[in-house]
């Protein structure tokens, strides 16, 4: 018989380093309600295929036709480089209970909405740190079971 055992298991309860948070006498914490599902990306848009567009269905390769295929590709480029982006305040409203201990302008940051009115280089780099860990597998090892 096999038997399961948790090697690494993530904590509803995250400790986040960033601007040394963790080295803090009492480090903000924020609470996880759920971890990402396999395949769960959160990115922001949709990645766009050039052979679906309009301009390839007309091509004519005339040189008009070119030039508005190349100004596509380069558009398109662009937004799947945007797409492949991870969108935090989704991913933090979505996934993040609560935090607590944090402070930011004299105010108390408590749910996740006040979290995403922190200054955009704030919330961009604590909100990496925690996809980051919620990203993160469970490990678990299997041995046999001796009777």
């Amino acid at each position: 018989m096999a038997v399961l055992k948790s090697v690494f298991k993530k904590e509803k309860e995250y400790i986040f380093t960033a601007f040394g948070n963790d080295k803090a006498e009492q480090p903000a914490k924020v609470i996880f309600k759920r971890f990402p599902l396999d395949g769960e990306t959160f990115q922001s848009g949709r990645t766009i295929d050039i052979r679906d567009s309009k301009v390839m269905k007309n091509f004519d390769n005339s040189i008009q036709a070119q030039e508005e295929l190349i100004e596509t590709i380069v558009n398109d480029l662009v937004d799947n480089m945007m797409a492949q982006r991870i969108d935090y305040k989704r991913f933090v409203c979505e996934c993040v209970e609560r935090v607590e201990n944090l402070v930011y302008d004299g105010r108390n940051i408590e749910t996740a909405d006040a979290f995403l009115s922190l200054p955009q280089d704030a919330v961009s780099q604590i909100a990496g740190e925690l996809y980051t860990y919620a990203r993160q597998s469970d490990t678990f090892s299997a041995s046999e079971k001796k009777s």
